[in-house]
């Protein structure tokens, strides 16, 4: 992004939203970012359906009560109660193992000049919006093992 880019311009990313309110965002603002928020990634169709689709109603109704101002008391409590392998994180880490399994970018590269409905610049836009998601689940974790587990200074 440059640094000429102005608050009301459209975001560089390809988001259709204007900068400041995406990555010219100050940090710590956006605290989620969803494919089914944004229009423009043609690579996923469904993807928001399959989402909710598959996620836990304890999920679902914490945003819920967490837009509309009520309490998420009762929803947090359901989410605790989740199995592990029925969690989203858990459905999250597992998707990467599958999807970098074997990940080699040479090998990819072969492919994009074949594809035939993916133009390499919604492919480019892409990456980089799941590269900000992947970087915000980093910062989060970071801060919890952070606040959950401080270093102690000593060797281990």
């Amino acid at each position: 992004m440059g640094s000429n880019t102005g608050h009301n311009a459209p975001c560089g990313c390809g988001s259709g939203k204007k900068y400041e309110d995406c990555c010219g965002a100050p940090k710590g603002e956006v605290a989620n970012m969803r494919v089914k928020d944004l229009n423009v990634f043609e690579l996923t169709p469904g993807l928001a359906g399959a989402l909710s689709a598959s996620l836990d109603t304890a999920y679902l109704e914490y945003f819920t009560a967490d837009c509309s101002g009520t309490s998420t008391k009762e929803a947090e409590r359901r989410i605790a109660a989740i199995p592990e392998d029925k969690r989203y994180l858990t459905r999250v880490l597992d998707s990467l193992d599958s999807a970098f399994a074997d990940f080699d970018t040479e090998t990819a590269m072969l492919d994009l000049p074949h594809m035939q409905k993916r133009e390499p610049e919604a492919i480019k836009r892409y990456l980089e919006f799941r590269l900000r998601q992947f970087k915000m689940l980093i910062d989060a974790v970071e801060d919890y093992v952070g606040e959950k587990y401080p270093a102690t200074g000593g060797h281990s």
